[in-house]
């Protein structure tokens, strides 16, 4: 493998020299350039940026740490952040963040990597935590972090906008009883929690608080709420839909918070004869694929979410180079109108 050395023993310079054409600092004359350029090129010199990392303490890299790498809502968000890392000369590094003490392990790794930034997605990072990273020389984008941390930049969607949609929708349907089965609002006391289950209650707030706002400005009782669980659960699914179906005036519609309460639901409402939409309308939240893979396709409210990737790469790139200070983007969430209203 060519070195910096053999370089500029081919193109008669020093390897300084060589050294300002390949990190593009300093001047160096066009016709000793192309020279360095012809040499690299004959040569097919590669640059070692595990080396260089350990000088300049930054490694061209960007990391993406979720909290459960399985869910597929990650997979559109960290395609985006790829793409777009990939177009400033980024690689990335995708980390599973799916216990507290992982996050921990992550936090001390990153650092030892020199990562130059991160998206910290679905998680409970601290503002202690974002310091730690930043003083680190790490630069951190949140994302439906479970808390606000002023200081740090952030690219959400809006989370209350988009429950606000999905009641709007119903409503236009002509439906004035709407059911809601959210995720957890406060800590619950259940077998098995998952690591997000022990803190994700901020979303799932947003969407229910937006859900409320528009049956509360319409007139109309906003009181048929559920709980339900992130990754849908057929048990606790078919005690919410007992509950509904025991109202004195039944609803004729459910929003469900994500799509995986929503496909359950619709199963648990099939098994039941319940026909869809015609005997219950359902609307769920995210845009994932799958829900348009099996029919009824069911209606959505759509997050931006390779473009929420992408946004986040961009951001992480702009602060690592200099060219932004910190930032808030919130992203708006769209109607994907399927068969299921």
């Amino acid at each position: 493998m060519a070195t910096m050395d053999d370089v500029a023993r081919r193109a008669n310079v020093s390897r300084m020299t060589v050294s300002r054409v390949i990190n593009n600092s300093g001047y160096v004359k066009e016709e000793t350039r192309q020279r360095i350029n012809e040499a690299i090129e004959e040569l097919k010199f590669k640059p070692n940026m595990f080396a260089k990392g350990l000088v300049t303490r930054k490694s061209r890299s960007i990391a993406y740490v979720m909290v459960n790498i399985s869910n597929p809502y990650h997979n559109m968000v960290s395609k985006g952040f790829e793409a777009e890392a990939f177009e400033h000369g980024y690689t990335t590094m995708m980390c599973d963040a799916h216990t507290e003490s992982r996050v921990t392990d992550y936090i001390n790794m990153l650092q030892e990597r020199c990562i130059d930034g991160v998206l910290l997605h679905h998680l409970a990072i601290t503002e202690a935590q974002v310091r730690e990273l930043e003083g680190a020389g790490i630069h951190c984008v949140m994302m439906d972090n479970e808390t606000d941390l002023e200081d740090a930049s952030s690219v959400n969607t809006d989370n209350e906008q988009g429950g606000r949609l999905a009641a709007e929708h119903l409503l236009s349907k002509g439906h004035t009883r709407i059911a809601c089965i959210h995720g957890a609002l406060y800590p619950v006391k259940r077998e098995a929690l998952t690591y997000e289950e022990t803190f994700q209650f901020n979303i799932w707030k947003k969407r229910t608080e937006g859900f409320r706002s528009v049956m509360r400005e319409a007139g109309l009782p906003d009181h048929y709420l559920y709980p339900g669980r992130g990754f849908g659960d057929a048990a606790l699914t078919n005690l919410a839909i007992d509950q509904i179906f025991a109202e004195k005036e039944r609803p004729t519609a459910l929003y469900c918070e994500n799509d995986f309460m929503a496909m359950t639901a619709i199963g648990v409402l099939q098994e039941r004869g319940i026909r869809i939409p015609e005997d219950m309308a359902v609307v769920g939240h995210d845009g994932l694929e799958f829900c348009r893979i099996v029919h009824p396709h069911l209606t959505t409210i759509a997050q931006p979410r390779y473009q929420l990737g992408k946004t986040a790469a961009e951001t992480l790139v702009q602060c690592i180079e200099k060219k932004k200070e910190k930032v808030n983007l919130v992203l708006p969430p769209r109607l994907q109108e399927g068969e299921t209203t």
